[in-house]
């Protein structure tokens, strides 16, 4: 500012000797200065920096030994997109969008002749806690609202596919049942038939039995004849006569 017109000097102390030191003078008749000449900002974030003058000249925003955006146009210094809004009276607005790590390093603001150097510093994000922005939050929105959904549907199909098993499980429990009680109801069938088969068998052959005589046949040896001869005193004869 024109306040700070004046003489100044600076000086080196020597040890064992006398000092060094010069005199300048300083006029100022114009001037170009930033709020900070340390910006910091963080990887794919947008920094911006604010010029002020008070003399006359073409604007621009440059890096140190490198090439220049100058005003009312877009481009991009090593990668980094760079616009240059002077609408403002005696201050130019430099955005730098898509930061990156390699972007840090010394810039200019430059009016005319006149050059104010602005260290620039981007650092990843998991370094320095970040502000949330819009579309962030929008996103961490709807991630909460399909959690919301989510949480809730899973258990409701997991709950659903229990439900199922147990209806299965009982389904086979009835089947292997029912499958067990018309095998036993068919050997009980089975037996029956085969008591009733048996009985009968017993009964025919009853039957049979009650048909047949039964005798006892006595051996008996028969006594021998003697033969008596008769004595002609004994016998008596007798005539027949045949018609």
């Amino acid at each position: 500012m024109d306040k700070d017109t004046g003489y100044y000097w600076c000086a080196v102390e020597i040890n064992g000797g006398a000092d060094v030191k010069t005199y300048f003078h300083l006029s100022v008749t114009g001037g170009l200065y930033t709020n900070h000449q340390k910006e910091t900002g963080f990887e794919g974030d947008t920094l911006t920096i604010n010029c002020y003058y008070s003399n006359p000249g073409e604007m621009s925003w440059c890096r140190l030994g490198g090439s220049c955006v100058t005003t009312g146009s877009s481009s991009s210094i090593d990668g980094t997109g760079v616009t240059i809004n002077a609408s403002v009276p005696n201050v130019f607005t430099v955005t730098m969008s898509g930061l990156k790590t390699e972007s840090s390093g010394w810039y200019q603001c430059v009016k005319g002749d006149l050059q104010m150097p602005v260290h620039v510093t981007v650092t990843e994000p998991s370094t320095t806690k970040r502000t949330p922005t819009t579309d962030q939050v929008e996103q961490d929105r709807v991630s909460g609202d399909l959690k919301k959904i989510f949480i809730p549907l899973s258990i409701l199909i997991f709950a659903v596919m229990v439900t199922l098993f147990i209806w299965f499980m009982l389904k086979r429990h009835e089947k292997t049942k029912s499958a067990s009680s018309a095998m036993t109801e068919a050997e009980v069938i089975y037996s029956h038939v085969e008591h009733k088969r048996t009985t009968s068998n017993l009964r025919s052959n009853a039957e049979r039995d009650a048909d047949v005589t039964y005798s006892s046949v006595v051996t008996t040896r028969q006594k021998s004849v003697q033969r008596v001869e008769a004595n002609d005193e004994n016998v008596a004869y007798s005539t027949v006569a045949y018609h």
